[in-house]
């Protein structure tokens, strides 16, 4: 009988102990729970949020909670600064472009106001030209030559009756080459000259040939200025002319042109 309840005592001191052990492991487990679910909860909050460890946490659960968070938040320090990095660089990349912007405005304006101050340059030098007096009108002077008169013949004596002596033979009638001005126009006063107050005349030999058609022209007699000479020359070159005839069939000849500059005071 003794042995009996002997064994039942043990037998129950077996239960108890398995029921202990059961109990700490349940335990255990709801605990582990706790800190997964903890953490999992600190790492959804913000950053400011502050995550207080449960009273029953472990020791070493608490050390890996700090190493935890120490961890995130060098990860998030280092994430902020390359985002800062990223955006410093966006800014500076901005600039650039919005230097470049205006430095592309400038240069437009500055090509516009060029081009708006040539056109006021050459409204300026068409009002100086419209404003200077023009060349006076310089003709070619014909110089025709006169015929000598036809000697008369002499009558002779009735008497006598000599033989009369020969007829005079006629000089040739001959007209000069002329410049037809109403084919071109007379040369304008350079502003260069008028500034300078140039004057003079200008003398153009102009070869022609039978047609009337410029052959040759050169400066015969210079006024002094260069400007003056190649302003004349070009605008002879443009001009028509009348032929020389000599009994009026028309020959080559020379035409001179006379031009005189001279500046209304």
């Amino acid at each position: 009988m003794a042995d009996q309840n002997g064994g039942r005592t043990g037998e129950g001191g077996v239960f108890a102990r398995i029921a202990g052990s059961a109990e700490y492991s349940i335990a255990a487990a709801l605990l582990a729970v706790c800190v997964v679910v903890g953490g999992a909860l600190w790492l959804l909050q913000p950053e400011s949020a502050d995550v207080v460890a449960a009273p029953v946490a472990a020791p070493t659960s608490a050390v890996a909670a700090v190493d935890e968070d120490a961890a995130l938040s060098d990860w998030k320090r280092r994430l902020g600064e390359q985002f800062s990095q990223a955006e410093a660089e966006q800014r500076q990349r901005a600039a650039d472009e919005e230097r470049a912007r205006r430095a592309r405005v400038v240069a437009e304006q500055e090509a516009a106001a060029a081009r708006r101050q040539a056109e006021a340059d050459r409204e300026a030098q068409r009002r100086l030209d419209a404003t200077a007096l023009t060349a006076l009108t310089a003709l070619a002077t014909p110089r025709p030559t006169v015929g000598a008169p036809v000697a008369a013949p002499r009558t002779s004596a009735p008497v006598a009756r000599p033989t009369p002596p020969p007829v005079a033979a006629v000089q040739p009638t001959r007209v000069a080459a002329a410049i037809d001005w109403s084919s071109c126009e007379a040369p304008r006063y350079p502003a260069l000259s008028v500034s300078r107050g140039e004057e003079g005349v200008v003398v153009i030999a102009a070869d022609l040939d039978a047609a009337a058609r410029i052959v040759d022209l050169r400066i015969a007699e210079s006024s002094g200025h260069s400007r003056l000479d190649r302003v004349t020359l070009e605008a002879v070159r443009d001009c028509r002319f009348t032929p020389a005839t000599q009994n009026g069939v028309p020959q080559a000849a020379t035409a001179e042109v006379r031009f005189t500059w001279k500046l209304q005071n």
